[in-house]
């Protein structure tokens, strides 16, 4: 079901990562007045620990992950210019290209089926000498990979990128400002309740990642827990990685612009600890090298954690709550920040009435109330 803001003239945003800073972009674009209000800094939690994968989607194209990312990728060029041009700093939004591979015959004759079946958007599966042109680096263990668009977003340069261009639209960017409760008033939301301060706004958007599911006052309660990712760069040096590198489950491989290759993550639900462990980084390491073995030769540049916003489902919860005027956005687990310029189009279909662009009814937080 989809609710127009009717008279609505301000809108508070609870959450600084990615999500929110685009979400409070998207309703200034709209003419309301936006406070965003995030709890430490802005894109300092997920957002900053992400690798920024940006892919076509596989999987089952009857899946609601499947349909976000495939608007996603749609969207993504335009969105990375557009917040370029409004900020001056380029994300790093480059489309290299992605290789999922394949370890033995029987993964590279699965990854075929999924190709016949449209499980791998735009797909083709790639083997012999033509894989090893396409990427040189592959070491023996990888007998074959299917080839799909995409690539990835510097996902730290977006983060402060959506900052300015918020700033810059008139959005009210408070740090250190913690949501303390979601206050509804005869089953609309009429504001937000602050450590010894009270925020009046007729719309509110919790895009809080992995504190959402401890935000009193939502309606309903969406239980996104926090998992754990340990992840790692290294520099690459003269070693040249030309594609995004997907494994089922990760690790991931993915090369930036300024020159390293993050490898990541572990999938950990651990709480909100944040120790980095001898073997998380061993696990990702030996993978790494067991895919493209001149890795080894690599210095580690950075190691560090993140905790990524996990819904039970996991699907994301976007779309209207349990109280007039409260919208959520949150709960996109390792998707990361590549279903964020999808998200952003859906939410706002539902926030002012529109057509949306892909069908809401899976993402619904009310599949939790």
């Amino acid at each position: 079901m989809c609710r127009s803001t009717g008279a609505v003239k301000d809108a508070i945003v609870i959450g600084g990562g990615a999500i929110g800073l685009a979400t409070a972009r998207e309703l200034r674009r709209r003419g309301l007045g936006v406070t965003l209000l995030e709890r430490a800094q802005t894109g300092r939690a997920a957002s900053w620990a992400s690798a920024g994968i940006v892919g076509a989607p596989t999987g089952p194209q009857n899946e609601p992950g499947f349909q976000l990312q495939k608007l996603s990728r749609r969207l993504w060029p335009a969105f990375a210019a557009e917040v370029q041009t409004e900020s001056g700093i380029d994300p790093e939004f480059r489309e290299t290209g992605c290789l999922l591979p394949a370890f033995d015959d029987n993964e590279a004759s699965a990854l075929q089926r999924a190709i016949g079946l449209g499980q791998v958007e735009d797909g083709r599966l790639l083997q012999g000498a033509e894989l090893r042109e396409t990427e040189p680096i592959l070491g023996p263990a990888i007998v074959a990979a299917a080839w799909k668009p995409g690539g990835n977003v510097e996902n730290r340069r977006l983060c402060k990128a959506l900052e300015l261009a918020d700033r810059a639209a008139g959005v009210e960017i408070r740090t250190g400002a913690e949501a303390r409760s979601i206050r509804v008033t005869g089953g609309r939301v009429v504001g937000v309740d602050l450590v010894d301060e009270f925020v009046a706004a007729d719309l509110v958007v919790v895009a809080a990642g992995a504190w959402t599911g401890s935000l009193p006052g939502s309606r309903p309660v969406v239980p996104i827990v926090p998992q754990k990712g340990q992840i790692l760069a290294l520099d690459r040096g003269p070693v040249t990685l030309r594609h995004v590198i997907l494994t089922p489950g990760d690790p991931y491989l993915v090369p930036r612009a300024d020159g390293r290759i993050v490898v990541g993550a572990t999938r950990e639900l651990a709480g909100w600890d944040n120790t980095v462990t001898a073997g998380g980084i061993a696990w990702l390491l030996t993978m790494a090298i067991q895919i493209a073995p001149a890795l080894k030769e690599c210095a580690i540049h950075e190691i560090w954690t993140g905790h990524r916003p996990l819904s039970p489902d996991g699907t994301p919860a976007i779309g209207v709550g349990a109280a007039e005027g409260l919208f959520f956005a949150t709960g996109h687990g390792p998707s990361g920040i590549g279903p964020l310029p999808g998200t952003i189009a859906l939410l706002s279909a539902v926030i002012f009435g529109e057509p949306p662009p892909i069908s809401p009814d899976a993402f619904s937080p009310l599949r939790f109330g």
